[in-house]
């Protein structure tokens, strides 16, 4: 029986480790050839820390139709928070008097995004979920985002949600980003350098 069954099968079997070891190679030799150079990496990082100096608030507000709120507005204008990078921001301590209220979470910042409608093309779409127009300022580095809503006129400060895809979901951090922005940080990335980049 076990002959036969390795008679019957045995082609396919090895027909099949052959085609994933095939496949695996053909992907390894992509992975290799497509692979950017040292030069060529500093390059992508230089033009997008570039973008993060150079925002284009008129750009973005006339592409999606509405007004960004004027502490976004602001957050573009100290380029040593917009710059930072693997930034960890922790709420203020909670009452310890409510058990249930979170103790102290934090926020992830991976990086900042910048204020053009470049960035947006591969942040999530926030009209696609229902969740209204907005901006997505920052990055956790896994997909997930950091937004705010706009308006039809401009607001002094907006609420914070943070949207993330596994599970599709959208949740209020902080009620104004300003209050966002005042909680305790933690940077776990080497200091930016502040000099500008040329435009």
């Amino acid at each position: 029986m076990e002959t036969l069954l390795l008679e019957a099968f045995g082609p396919l079997v090895v027909a099949l480790v052959v085609f994933v070891a095939v496949a695996g190679a053909r992907r390894l030799v992509h992975h290799f050839r497509n692979r950017l150079t040292p030069d060529q990496l500093q390059a992508a990082r230089d033009s997008f820390r570039n973008r993060l100096v150079h925002p284009n608030a008129a750009a973005v507000e006339q592409g999606i139709g509405a007004f960004l709120p004027q502490r976004l507005l602001d957050l573009y204008d100290d380029r040593q928070t917009i710059l930072t990078e693997q930034l960890e921001i922790r709420r203020p301590p909670a009452n310890p008097e409510n058990p249930a209220e979170p103790q102290n979470p934090a926020e992830w910042i991976e990086a900042f995004l910048p204020l053009d409608l470049e960035s947006q093309k591969y942040a999530l779409s926030l009209t696609d979920q229902g969740w209204g127009q907005g901006f997505c300022f920052a990055t956790d580095g896994e997909g997930n985002f950091y937004w705010t809503p706009v308006n039809d006129t401009r607001l002094r400060d907006a609420p914070v949600y943070f949207a993330h895809t596994d599970p599709v979901a959208n949740e209020q951090v902080a009620s104004t980003l300003d209050e966002f922005l005042s909680w305790p940080r933690i940077i776990h990335a080497p200091e930016p350098q502040q000099e500008e980049t040329p435009a």
